[in-house]
């Protein structure tokens, strides 16, 4: 009778001293900061910085999942555990996650073809423009945010999309991050001259967002553990090597 009595004690003792839950992280094909590279292997700044976070923490290195953005943005707001990064951290995002920042800073701009011109200075005349973004891209947000017309908005799966469709003249300009822009089109073989950026429309922090699930006791460990990378000798040998990127 007592053994019995006493089992659901020792069943709740248990229970307190489990392993936390497993984190699953998510990312997405946006070189230089995150991508696969040739070998379908996980490159880019955010992807080493997470690594020397692993290492301060003294876990081993995790499988890093490479999905469309807006599926990725919607699993890691609906499954326990989903960790997305490079995630920019904005008002409207703040209560959607919990987060580990910063990862670095980037500029959401504008991009033209060379040999079109417009004129930015007239909201309505903004407005006339067919402008390419990332579907559920903060850039998304971002263009509609400055008054611009959604209707006119045409929605692409990745940058390399946007590039296409702006190469093709499909659309007037694309709105998405900076150094992302440049590092596609130099992928794709073509100038960046030929695709000058014509207007940042804003600048953010992007960050690890973590599932809100996540415990707080995870959330203060990684947090901590980036904060010592940040200090670290190897955190500057990273960010000479991506200096394409902006860092706070």
């Amino acid at each position: 009778m007592k053994l019995s009595w006493l089992l659901p004690a020792y069943t709740f003792i248990a229970l307190a001293n489990a392993a936390p839950m497993p984190l699953t992280f998510l990312s997405e094909q946006n070189p230089p900061v995150n991508y696969e590279d040739d070998r379908q292997k996980a490159a880019g700044f955010s992807v080493e910085l997470l690594k020397l976070i692993w290492q301060q923490l003294d876990e081993p290195q995790q499988p890093i999942k490479f999905l469309p953005w807006a599926r990725a943005y919607y699993i890691a707001q609906t499954e326990p555990g989903s960790v997305l990064f490079a995630t920019s951290r904005t008002a409207d995002r703040e209560n959607m996650f919990k987060w580990v920042c910063p990862i670095s800073t980037a500029g959401v701009a504008l991009f033209r073809r060379k040999k079109d011109n417009f004129d930015l200075t007239s909201t309505s005349a903004i407005n006339d423009l067919t402008i390419g973004v990332i579907r559920s891209d903060i850039a998304e947000d971002v263009v509609i945010a400055k008054t611009y017309n959604k209707s006119r908005l045409v929605k692409a799966r990745n940058t390399e999309q946007l590039i296409r469709l702006l190469q093709s003249g499909k659309i007037d300009m694309i709105a998405a991050y900076e150094p992302v822009v440049y590092a596609t089109i130099q992928q794709l073989g073509l100038s960046p001259v030929d695709y000058p950026k014509e207007l940042v429309l804003q600048r953010m922090t992007d960050c690890f967002a973590f599932n809100r699930t996540t415990s707080d006791n995870v959330i203060n460990n990684y947090q901590k553990a980036l904060a010592k990378v940040h200090e670290s000798a190897e955190y500057r040998k990273l960010v000479n090597q991506y200096h394409m990127l902006d860092f706070k």
